[in-house]
């Protein structure tokens, strides 16, 4: 391999291959479908005065629920199967779902529906990461995944301000309230043409063979427990604070400040567009600090602003501290994905991502019934509180666990370096 010390950004990003290129679109495409959700579908639960935040929780909790329960069989099915024909019947199962759930309101379908998609979704996350790690070498791989987050996340910008405005376009052509059913389940069904493009998409991607050459499911190809479970640890208290407050923000912005579909898509629309400039920063300042201390240093600046959304009195206020917070407590997303994956064999990849989502999963399920119940009973305020404890903690674990991790990758590939059978992990797929 060709050791190219000193490419810049630019340079990594010129390295990108086909898959690379397409993957960055699939995301993109799939990001915006879930900018417009993210602005619409809890008010278009919470709009047939039927379903009450409560509810709302449980229902998201469910797929979380699901995803948790299947997560660990799943990474043992992707290491021995094809991650691309995974990706694939998992998304395709996922779109299926997705459209049962914007043609009816129906509690029993909505539920089963969730299901499925927790149980899909599960493939789809423990075979990416794998799959695209497998795609792409040591100098792209962490600008990779950054610099597709960050486009992506410019895509779910589109998407909220989609989403936003919409319902209004909608209601005007069917002539209802902007604020009704039928205006944002048309918004929503809208989502369904770039969540088609995605899945065509993933079928251009170059076909792959499973890691193992046997079916049967054993945890013997896992060797790095002791990293994966630390890992998993880091993950799994993020996620139980993420859980009660992430998945409510829209809710919070209208029970709190009053705000309109409209405001609320501008509001999310400004989030993710500075939230994408974080995302295409943070490899470029894990190059030069390293990929822990970016981590460590931009979630621990998060924290105040976090606080700020609790404290705030005013919509301004709230919003500010909204959009700091989730620039600096995802912007190191990539990066710490990039460590994880660096960290483990090809083999255990899938199964080791998927111990990971299975413990985040169950703690976000729990926590999005938390959060739910919360806000049912008029608190808002108090959870970004009980977040910020969570949030420190998981902070002062992570330095604790990989302060050390970056130079025993580093040491391992210098041995890989002067050892024949190199870069086994890396393959150059066109």
């Amino acid at each position: 391999m060709t050791d190219t010390p000193k490419l810049g950004y630019i340079g990594k990003i010129r390295l990108f291959k086909r898959d690379a290129r397409l993957y960055i679109v699939i995301m993109s495409t799939s990001a915006f479908a879930n900018g417009i959700n993210s602005v619409v579908f809890n008010l278009y639960l919470e709009g047939d005065g039927i379903h009450s935040a409560d509810f709302i929780g449980f229902f998201l909790s469910i797929s979380m629920f699901a995803t948790a329960g299947i997560s660990f069989i799943a990474g043992l099915v992707t290491d021995r199967s094809s991650r691309k024909q995974i990706i694939l019947l998992a998304n395709l199962i996922s779109f299926i779902c997705v459209a049962i759930q914007y043609l009816t309101l129906d509690s029993l379908a909505l539920v089963s529906s969730a299901v499925l998609i927790g149980l899909s979704g599960a493939f789809s996350q423990v075979a990416w990461s794998p799959y695209i790690t497998d795609l792409s070498t040591d100098e792209e791989r962490a600008h990779l995944f950054g610099f597709s987050q960050g486009i992506a996340l410019l895509a779910v910008f589109a998407g909220n301000l989609f989403g936003g405005f919409l319902p209004g376009l909608f209601s005007s052509i069917l002539g209802v309230l902007p604020e009704s059913i039928p205006a944002y389940r048309l918004t929503l069904l809208f989502t369904l043409i770039p969540s088609l493009i995605s899945l065509f998409l993933i079928i251009l991607m170059s076909s792959d063979t499973p890691t193992s050459s046997t079916t049967q499911l054993s945890i013997k190809n896992v060797t790095n427990w002791s990293f994966i479970g630390k890992y998993a640890t880091t993950v799994t208290t993020v996620g139980l604070g993420a859980g009660v407050i992430v998945m409510f923000f829209n809710l919070f912005f209208k029970y709190q400040f009053s705000a309109s579909s409209e405001l609320i898509g501008i509001i999310f629309g400004i989030n993710t567009i500075i939230l994408s400039s974080g995302n295409f920063i943070a490899p470029w300042l894990a190059d030069r600090i390293g990929k822990v201390k970016t981590v460590v240093f931009t979630e621990a600046l998060s924290i105040p602003f976090l606080l700020m959304i609790g404290l705030a009195d005013s919509l301004p206020l709230a919003v500010t501290g909204y959009v700091a917070r989730s620039v600096l407590m995802n912007m190191s997303g990539p990066v710490s994905n990039a460590l994880f994956m660096e960290g483990l064999t090809k083999e255990e990849r899938a199964t080791a991502v998927g111990v990971v989502r299975t413990g985040d999963s169950l703690v976000r399920g729990i926590a999005a019934n938390i959060g739910g119940w919360l806000l049912a009973m008029g608190l808002y305020r108090i959870p970004y509180f009980l977040v910020a404890g969570l949030y420190v903690l998981a902070i002062i674990l992570f330095y604790t666990f990989f302060k050390n991790k970056e130079r025993e990758i580093q040491i391992r590939k210098e041995v890989e370096l002067i050892t024949p059978k190199k870069v086994e992990h890396a393959p150059d797929i066109t």
